[in-house]
């Protein structure tokens, strides 16, 4: 249970990203300094954190390259590509082209693990997807020239992000959620520096009013922190693919959401769209045995 609620909650964090992400890029932070300004803050933090552990030294003969692999495809470009891709579309767009990421996870585990996803498992993201599809269909997504460029960019995001969650269990298994972090956005903050660095410093930060200095404290801390940080926990004692499919909870959260702050209404076709999205999360995650020891791995 505790694996699926720190998923769970990723799943809630990200719903409240998309439209909130928009508001902040470009009009006040471009996409480049805005990724910076995130791996710096999350790094900071993270390094914090590791002051308060005890983990195993880092072994840098035989982790430094998947390391710096993870880095590129889960922070640094994974990050740019998102966000400079939400600053180009529309939020419902990226929040949609996202929802190809499980497929791309399953594909990647079968490719490098030599895993073929089973019959369930195939069936379980095939279902979500549909039901996250059909549930977010009516709410403006408008895919156009216009939007292109964004949308390629959210796209590569979703394959990237994949490449992260197959290559990063190793490193999960061996050391702790916070030191898989710490080195990670290290080394991110280095990537994306060339681009970010610049941009960041020449934000006006004092026009930035008090409403979009919160959404970009959300960002910072829930989206980039927490976010990474229940992820790497999630890796760990599950699959890429088990933490790929809560994606499809996404639309489904954000659609609660709006129903509870009168902004939407929930009908019977929503509550069947939400049930497939259930129904393809329940047929993935049982595969897996999630009644393991939480306890770190010994070598």
């Amino acid at each position: 249970m505790k694996v699926h609620s720190a998923l769970l909650l990723v799943s809630l964090l990200y719903a409240i990203l998309f439209s909130w992400a928009g508001e902040i890029m470009p009009a006040y932070i471009s996409a480049e300094g805005f990724v910076w300004l995130r791996i710096l803050t999350a790094f900071t933090l993270f390094s914090l954190c590791s002051l308060f552990i005890t983990d195993k030294a880092i072994d840098w003969r035989n982790d430094w390259k998947r390391f710096a692999v993870c880095a590129f495809f889960g922070t640094a470009a994974n990050m740019f590509m998102f966000f400079k891709g939400l600053s180009m579309t529309k939020p419902i767009n990226g929040a949609v082209l996202m929802l190809v990421t499980p497929l791309f996870v399953a594909i990647i585990e079968h490719w490098v693990q030599k895993k073929r996803p089973s019959a369930t498992m195939t069936a379980g993201i095939s279902i979500g997807a549909l039901g996250a599809f059909l549930l977010m269909r009516g709410k403006g997504t408008q895919f156009s020239t216009e939007t292109l460029e964004g949308d390629i960019w959210v796209s590569v995001n979703a394959l990237f992000y994949a490449v992260y969650l197959v290559l990063a269990k190793k490193l999960a298994n061996k050391y702790h959620a916070i030191t898989v972090n710490k080195v990670m956005f290290g080394m991110g903050l280095i990537y994306i520096a060339p681009l970010g660095a610049i941009p960041l410093w020449h934000t006006a930060f004092t026009f930035i009013p008090g409403d979009i200095w919160l959404k970009i404290s959300y960002v910072l801390f829930f989206t980039s922190f927490l976010v990474y940080l229940l992820n790497t926990y999630g890796i760990k004692h599950a699959s890429g693919s088990m933490v790929g499919i809560y994606i499809y909870l996404q639309p489904l959260l954000a659609t609660l959401i709006a129903v509870l702050l009168g902004r939407d209404e929930l009908t019977a076709e929503k509550t069947m769209y939400a049930l497939m999205i259930i129904m393809g999360v329940w047929l993935v995650s049982r595969k897996y045995n999630l009644k393991m020891s939480l306890r770190p791995k010994k070598d």
